[in-house]
């Protein structure tokens, strides 16, 4: 009689061995993919702001996108087929606190450059790129969301 007592009992652990093991399995899932949220996502980006500079059959096409960390990242376009332009400037500014921020403008490909800089406080700020002698004017806002 114990012989069969003791094979219910192994059948009995034995199920329920395969339960914890399917259990455990399926949480430990659960819980990478909660874990790889983060990775999936990327740093929240306020709208662009865009502007376009037409001006003696040369049309300047400018756009910022301010992260919430406060990088300033401004994209500008311009036709590749005028050898006479020459390399935009960009200027950052803050014009209520008289406050200059540097950005250094890199070629991203013919036609194409891209300045970045840290803005060191929220606020309202002006991105200023020059042409020549024309100057394209980008407003930005980088007040904390929802103020």
């Amino acid at each position: 009689m114990k012989a069969k007592g003791n094979s219910r009992r192994q059948k009995a652990s034995g199920v329920s061995l395969v339960m914890v093991w399917t259990v455990g399995t399926l949480f430990f899932g659960l819980v990478l993919i909660l874990a790889s949220i983060p990775l999936v996502f990327k740093p929240a980006q306020r709208t662009p702001s865009v502007a376009t500079l037409d001006t003696s059959g040369i049309t300047v096409n400018v756009s910022a996108s301010l992260a919430d960390d406060r990088t300033l990242t401004v994209f500008i376009r311009l036709p590749v087929d005028r050898a006479d332009i020459i390399d935009p400037r960009v200027q950052i500014v803050m014009t209520g606190h008289q406050m200059t921020v540097p950005a250094n403008v890199l070629s991203a490909g013919p036609g194409a450059y891209q300045a970045s800089a840290m803005l060191p406080m929220a606020g309202q700020w002006e991105v200023q790129v020059g042409i020549g002698d024309e100057i394209v004017r980008l407003p930005v806002d980088a007040n904390p969301a929802g103020l």
